[in-house]
């Protein structure tokens, strides 16, 4: 009997082992300032001055969030989505939510295109061929090893990614790596990004669509900090050149309204950071995210963590969160209509 527990412990030790080696062979962070390929539209708008353009952000959590939906790194019960067809069901809603707003500029976040965790569909290429007359760009966002946790159900491999689609012509777009933590932790955070959208304006000067989804639930203060940095700092330099800057995501921090510290994700923004040519433009109708701890009803911990930074030079005609009770993801999309100004 002694030998048999003992060859089982060895067994068990050789599995953990091979899994943590696995993990640590399979850790390879994507190069930063990465030039992305941008798929163009037939037909792309002239963009320019004094005309009202719309822009939505709307962080669509793969497929997988319908309202009652709880996981597990909120304290509740679900890991994957619960089917391939529920995830269809929950991005054809999103792209419901789309077609409706009919925005010139759609920020997505959380859009998978090879994830256990949402079945496999081909989110980018869902949202892409819905919207044929857009220009795109992708960037990954987050992928990782096959992670066997929880035990019961492994949340799996996943990639996932920032989709930006245009109706005016993206001439260039860039992927810049945002710093992540470097203990274990980094396996769960892997190629945390932003990505840089060029857009060329009638009278010579480029608007620059930010697209941005940043770690939430990293509890090192000093990498969130290292975070908002260094896409501040990317902000600036086009800012200070004069041109256009609208930066749309979910920033893991609350933008208006009650924050609450206790959580990763909804602490204050730190808006004093900004520089003085740049502001914050956020909803307060309505709450753009959810807790998931719980399904969404009377006890949901609700706030605004979705929105914009733009410059001064982006005047804002109007800001809502559009109320679709949650019915297909953990947030509701976000949208402001602007001008760009001479």
């Amino acid at each position: 009997m002694i030998k048999i527990i003992l060859g089982l412990l060895i067994l068990l030790i050789l599995i953990v082992g091979s899994y943590i080696a696995y993990v640590y062979l399979q850790y390879n962070r994507l190069p930063d300032k990465q030039t992305l390929t941008v798929k163009k539209a037939q037909h792309a708008k002239q963009i320019s001055a004094n005309q009202p353009y719309k822009i939505m952000t709307f962080n669509i959590g793969y497929g997988a969030y319908p309202a009652d939906y709880t996981f597990f790194m909120d304290g509740g019960q679900e890991v994957r989505a619960r089917s391939k067809a529920d995830v269809l069901a929950n991005l054809t809603e999103d792209n419901r939510l789309v077609t409706t707003e009919n925005p010139d500029f759609i920020n997505l976040q959380e859009v998978d295109y090879e994830g256990d965790r949402s079945f496999k569909v081909n989110q980018p290429d869902f949202f892409t061929e819905k919207n044929p007359n857009y220009t795109s760009s992708f960037a990954n966002n987050y992928h990782s090893a096959y992670l066997f946790y929880p035990i019961t159900q492994p949340i799996g491999k996943a990639k996932s990614g920032l989709l930006t689609l245009s109706k005016g012509q993206i001439t260039q777009a860039t992927r810049y790596s945002l710093p992540i933590e470097t203990n274990f932790n980094k396996f769960f955070d892997l190629d945390r990004a932003f990505s840089v959208n060029e857009v060329a304006v009638e009278n010579g000067k480029k608007l620059f669509i930010y697209n941005v989804h940043l770690s939430a639930f990293i509890k090192d203060e000093v990498i969130q900090a290292a975070q908002l940095t260094k896409l501040f700092d990317n902000m600036k330099a086009h800012a200070d050149a004069g041109d256009y800057v609208i930066c749309g995501g979910d920033y893991n921090h609350v933008l208006s309204g009650k924050a609450h510290p206790e959580l990763t994700w909804m602490k204050p923004f730190p808006t004093a950071k900004l520089s003085k040519n740049m502001r914050v433009v956020a909803p307060t109708n309505e709450p753009s995210v959810r807790s998931n701890g719980t399904v969404y009803g009377d006890h949901s911990t609700l706030g605004v963590i979705d929105g914009f930074l733009v410059t001064e030079n982006v005047k804002t005609l109007n800001i809502q969160t559009i109320q679709n009770d949650f019915k297909s993801s953990d947030h509701n999309p976000v949208v402001m209509t602007f001008e760009l100004t001479e």
